[in-house]
């Protein structure tokens, strides 16, 4: 009877220590990691925001689906959503696209900038939709800038 008491007790210690390593201790990095011009008219333009999804945990990142806004030089620039799912492995990354509209007056006055910042800053902000019972949000944010043109090429 002790020994099935020990062995009970083992395996419920076994089982807790699986759950415990399965879980999501560290909140992943997402980034900007492109933007792809699709399709376009006058108006609007469809355009491809390409996240990077960064999964430090030993554990895989069941993502549901995500929503995030853009700012590009200090304004308003997208704001988008994907209901699609993605899988991040252990200590691993991946992209995901999601297509926007973006009003082509908006391109426009951001291109204008460019030859006076020589460069283009960039605030994301969002959340990830985790899979699973508990439907769990974990917001992101990331600032960055990216240069257009290497020094000697102005």
């Amino acid at each position: 009877m002790i020994g099935l008491r020990r062995a009970a007790v083992a395996a419920i210690l076994v089982a807790l220590s699986a759950c415990a390593t399965g879980e999501i201790t560290e909140p992943p990095e997402v980034t900007l990691a492109d933007i792809r011009f699709h399709d376009g008219s006058l108006f609007e333009q469809k355009v491809g925001v390409v996240l990077r999804i960064r999964n430090p945990n030993d554990a895989r990142l069941a993502v549901d689906g995500y929503r995030f806004a853009l700012e590009l030089n200090g304004k308003p620039f997208a704001k988008g959503m994907n209901a699609d799912g993605v899988s991040v492995s252990r200590l691993s990354e991946a992209t995901t696209e999601a297509e926007v509209t973006v009003t082509t007056l908006d391109i426009f006055r951001q291109l204008k900038l460019l030859p006076k910042r020589k460069g283009v800053d960039y605030h994301l902000t969002g959340s990830l939709i985790l899979a699973g019972g508990e439907r769990r949000t974990l917001p992101f944010e990331q600032t960055g800038r990216v240069e257009l043109f290497a020094k000697g090429q102005e």
